[in-house]
């Protein structure tokens, strides 16, 4: 797409020593809508406004904790999943929004998710895609030797060798280490990630600043168990509002389909559920692209009218 000039940037102080990088694009008078980046850790980028018709929506790019171009990049201190959720809450209270839309991928739809249920009078709508659990069984299908592993074996073990450990539990403590200081380890952990996001494609020799951060801060929450986010996250699932969609690639290696659909079993009544025949997990699959995008545009025609009552003052 051409490029868009932002209506503002902005720097949010949330305290602990984290200041976070705000972008705001698209229409002033438009449907607020967060836009949530995955990760944890791999913040926004102007990409990403494609899923959006910015005569349509006012969209907002935030960069979380140690992400993108929040500072500073990748600090782990008070980077949690607490703090990431008061983080959306408090961005809400400064931009002056009663209600707003959400809509991310991958583990910004479990932050969103988790939000939406702890806090169900503010969500308008929202549209999330290649929603992770983050459970015991998710961190082990990513790091473990009996989930993705089985499936990618040759790239799992260049994954594994790339540090000293034999568990799973032993593999992400030497990441730990070996992420601060070794371009190997961060070279070795963005590839095996990029291969389970999209399959079969030719992958960049090279990794940035920014993967670093990424990898970093992603292994810092696999470590610490993604901070009992499946914990609230089942706590939450039937406070999710109704207008919520959810579309999962059916070929998405890195959320399996089947950890998604064993929570929703648990939720009374269970939100709409869209499974993209041959979808993978990155948007850069056209399929699944072109689905968020229906998708989005879905969720803009059932909330513009209620823009024009006034429903979100």
């Amino acid at each position: 797409m051409s490029r868009v000039e932002p209506l503002s940037r902005q720097w949010l102080d949330v305290g602990d020593g984290h200041l976070l990088h705000l972008l705001q694009y698209g229409n002033p008078n438009g449907i607020p809508l967060l836009f949530l980046h995955g990760g944890p850790g791999s913040g926004c980028h102007t990409s990403d406004l494609a899923l959006f018709d910015l005569q349509r929506f006012r969209v907002l790019l935030l960069d979380q904790r140690g992400a993108g171009l929040s500072q500073p990049s990748a600090r782990l201190a008070y980077n949690d999943v607490l703090h990431l959720l008061t983080d959306i809450e408090r961005l809400r209270h400064w931009l002056g929004l009663e209600r707003w839309c959400l809509a991310g991928g991958s583990f910004g739809a479990t932050l969103g998710l988790i939000y939406s249920g702890l806090c169900p009078q503010r969500v308008l709508a929202q549209c999330y895609w290649g929603v992770f659990v983050p459970s015991t069984a998710g961190r082990s299908w990513l790091y473990g030797s009996q989930g993705a592993a089985k499936r990618f074996p040759v790239d799992y073990r260049g994954w594994r060798d790339s540090v000293s450990g034999a568990s799973e539990a032993e593999l992400l403590q030497a990441y730990a280490q070996a992420l601060q200081t070794e371009e190997r380890a961060v070279t070795a952990w963005c590839r095996w990630e990029r291969i389970l996001a999209h399959p079969w494609t030719l992958l960049p020799a090279d990794y940035s600043i920014t993967d670093r951060s990424c990898a970093l801060i992603e292994n810092h929450f696999a470590c610490n168990h993604y901070f009992e986010a499946y914990t609230l996250m089942r706590a939450t699932l039937n406070r999710w509002p109704q207008s919520t969609q959810l579309l999962q690639g059916e070929e998405d290696w890195v959320c399996p389909t089947f950890l998604l659909q064993q929570l929703l079993a648990e939720q009374q009544p269970s939100v709409m559920l869209q499974l993209i025949r041959g979808g993978h997990h990155s948007l850069l699959d056209t399929r699944m692209q072109q689905a968020v995008i229906a998708a989005i545009a879905q969720m803009a025609d059932n909330i513009e009218p209620l823009m024009t009552t006034g429903v979100t003052e």
